[in-house]
């Protein structure tokens, strides 16, 4: 299904080389590799829920859905989906508008650029794509001036990484991703992936400089971002994720993100 997605994308673009822009969703299940590609217009890439990884020039990005991700046109990039995923794609004409220049950028996502998105998905969904009229192009082209504003003035937002290369350390992923409440010992996990606790702390400061309970932590948290997005009570959150009460999580999730919980569900989402 999702290559079927990817190569409607590459057909509208073909169809439609005097349109400004189109916006795509796409669902994604959780492990799904998009693998390597590319398109001759911009994208930007942001999840409306769940959680994305994406390489692109040999670096990493991290892409929950407080984030986005500028891909510049002809940029080779690969994602991977760590849960399951809904994201939308802003495909941008480079014949129009201004130069964004060749470089990827994470953008923080604020309240205002995110609804500035939404917006877009409601104009810019053509079918046929060339049929729409001079005044709703006008509009479309409009909203996109803004949409190159808050891209080139967004801070940049950088997330550490989370999927492991290693085979072992990745089974371990798949295990905390499925189940983030997962308490086992380093000894625990050797156990069942076939390491000693000494072999897999090595591999994590390999890997992530940081140690295996630094790095669980750093996972459940960002877990916790899609999870803050639902109806669930932050005492919930916290032990759907592996904490012994709340207040330990409002406090790491502090420490970590400079906010708490509360206020980043109430759409304080600059961090």
């Amino acid at each position: 299904m999702l290559n079927r997605q990817l190569d409607s994308i590459n057909t509208i673009i073909e169809q439609a080389p005097n349109m400004p822009s189109f916006v795509k969703t796409i669902e994604m299940q959780k492990g799904y590799v998009d693998a390597l590609h590319q398109h001759c217009w911009h994208q930007l890439i942001f999840p409306l829920q769940g959680l994305l990884q994406t390489e692109a020039n040999g670096a990493l990005f991290l892409v929950p859905h407080t984030t986005a991700l500028f891909v510049p046109a002809g940029v080779m990039h690969e994602s991977v989906a760590i849960t399951d995923t809904c994201f939308i794609g802003v495909y941008l004409n480079p014949m129009y508008g201004r130069d964004y220049g060749a470089m990827i950028k994470p953008v923080a996502m604020s309240a205002f650029l995110r609804e500035l998105v939404l917006t877009l998905r409601k104009q810019c969904v053509f079918n046929p794509p060339t049929n729409v009229e001079p005044m709703a192009l006008a509009a479309i082209q409009r909203l996109l001036e803004v949409l190159y504003d808050q891209i080139n003035s967004a801070e940049g937002q950088t997330f550490k990484l989370l999927i492991p290369q290693d085979r072992r350390l990745k089974l371990i992923f798949e295990h905390l991703t499925q189940t983030p409440a997962l308490d086992f010992s380093l000894v625990k996990w050797g156990e069942m992936v076939g390491a000693s606790e000494r072999t897999l702390s090595r591999l994590f400061v390999r890997e992530f400089g940081s140690s295996f309970v630094l790095w669980r932590q750093h996972l459940r948290l960002i877990y916790s971002l899609s999870l803050l997005a639902t109806d669930l009570s932050i005492q919930n959150v916290a032990h759907q994720i592996g904490y012994q009460n709340d207040s330990s999580y409002i406090k790491a999730f502090k420490e970590r993100f400079g906010m708490t919980p509360q206020r980043f569900r109430l759409g304080d989402h600059g961090i």
